[in-house]
């Protein structure tokens, strides 16, 4: 039976010949204040979202779910998307090319960024199979005053070498983001920034939003 893990998809839907260490844009203005262990909150901490995103994958791929794309891909959409802020992930791997969108492009660009992303995670889950590896997750640590937090993943498959995946977080009003996922240091909105720049070489902003 096939099985795969939201940390395994991570890793390979990056391009393995990318990324530079990215520097990020301002945070939005709701981001709130880090939730420090220990705190009184009913909202899961940024650990905790991603042992119930790989949770749920697996009892999803447990189930025969890889068995067709689109049943990937809507998995990935009701229960794996609202984890992550592609609206911040579109402002970042823009760049300045999203700085020149109106709001209506601006929308369109992260719903494509969005598409993009889940489409290699949907390919990678209907192709990949391994045995089960051993994932461990750490506690959150703090990054850059109090409202970014990483989460290291490291994934053990027996025989191979293990992997480091870091999700990266916010906390704004809806609670903790993903805002980027690296693999053993390279960043997916690197990726996908290096991407857009060469689209809108060829074909100016709009290419960049169909």
């Amino acid at each position: 039976m096939k099985r795969t893990w939201l940390a395994t998809v991570v890793l390979l839907s990056l391009s393995a010949s990318t990324a530079q260490a990215a520097t990020y844009p301002p945070y939005p203005s709701h981001a709130g204040p880090y939730a420090r262990p220990g705190a009184a909150s009913t909202e899961a901490a940024p650990d905790q979202i991603v042992r119930q995103g790989i949770d749920r994958l697996k009892g999803f791929m447990a189930r025969g779910g890889a068995a067709r794309p689109a049943e990937i891909k809507a998995f990935l959409d009701r229960e794996i998307s609202p984890y992550f802020d592609f609206d911040y992930m579109a402002k970042w791997a823009g760049g300045s090319t999203y700085r020149q969108m109106n709001a209506q492009q601006r929308s369109h660009f992260a719903a494509k960024l969005r598409r993009l992303f889940f489409s290699a995670l949907a390919r990678n889950l209907g192709t990949y199979s391994n045995t089960q590896p051993r994932i461990d997750v750490s506690r959150p640590r703090p990054r850059r005053g109090s409202n970014e937090v990483d989460v290291i993943t490291r994934v053990t498959r027996q025989g191979g070498y293990p992997m480091n995946l870091t999700f990266r977080f916010y906390r704004g009003r809806q609670g903790w983001k993903v805002f980027d996922v690296t693999a053993n240091g390279t960043s997916a909105v690197a990726y996908y920034r290096k991407h857009f720049r060469q689209v809108a070489r060829r074909g100016a902003v709009e290419a960049c939003c169909r």
